[in-house]
């Protein structure tokens, strides 16, 4: 009896943990069906201070591995989801693929691409491609020192299983800057003063063909 008793509230517990889970994946469903609408469409000109102001639109919305779709109220409307979840948010990869503009093509030096926000893509590139690019990518390889770098470039990481990248939105000095970036699943996406340069394991990448323009500290 006790035995069948014990059984029958497991098969409760099992009841109720299903009642949890099965809505909460519809609503996440349901979630991406109703938000990430966004398009795309070819973009022959991208300056630095349009990029500059696409990514910072993003700050405090969510993070999502392998995602790429914001609602841009400012807050993560699908907290706490998991890994490859279908949430709201970029990963750093997706969020620097979309913020520079970047064709899907790894291979392409044209068809560059403004990506609405809302539209849910992550793109071809990984951590792994911003770190060792081949020169076929739409970005290359740069010094990181000061004097080389400027807003809208990015300092990358990798190691064996993970990476990370994080675009400058303004320099700082000795070793730190303004980053924004998507950072992981509790910070979401946010500019903070962080130092990236100075960290070894960092190298710095640049998006080619910016459009020229004029800001403080030189043309580009």
């Amino acid at each position: 009896m006790k035995r069948t008793t014990r059984l029958i509230r497991a098969l409760a517990c099992v009841g109720l943990l299903l009642t949890v889970l099965v809505p909460a994946q519809r609503a996440l469903a349901s979630w991406a069906s109703e938000n990430c609408h966004g398009g795309s469409s070819v973009r022959d000109t991208w300056k630095r201070s349009q990029a500059d102001n696409y990514a910072m639109r993003a700050i405090g919305e969510g993070y999502e591995f392998g995602g790429g779709c914001y609602r841009l109220n400012g807050y993560d409307d699908t907290p706490n989801t998991a890994t490859d979840g279908g949430g709201e948010g970029a990963d750093c990869s997706g969020f620097t693929f979309k913020t520079w503009a970047l064709p899907t093509d790894p291979g392409s030096q044209v068809d560059y691409r403004y990506w609405e926000h809302e539209k849910n893509i992550h793109g071809p590139y990984s951590t792994w491609a911003f770190f060792d690019p081949a020169p076929s990518h739409p970005f290359r390889s740069i010094s990181k020192a000061y004097s080389a770098t400027t807003f809208m470039d990015a300092l990358v990481e990798r190691h064996s299983s993970w990476g990370h990248i994080a675009l400058i939105h303004q320099e700082g000095s000795n070793g730190s800057d303004y980053i924004v970036h998507a950072r992981n699943n509790t910070m979401g996406t946010e500019l903070r003063y962080l130092p990236y340069r100075s960290d070894a394991d960092y190298r710095a990448v640049a998006r080619k063909n910016w459009t020229a323009e004029c800001y403080p500290s030189r043309c580009d």
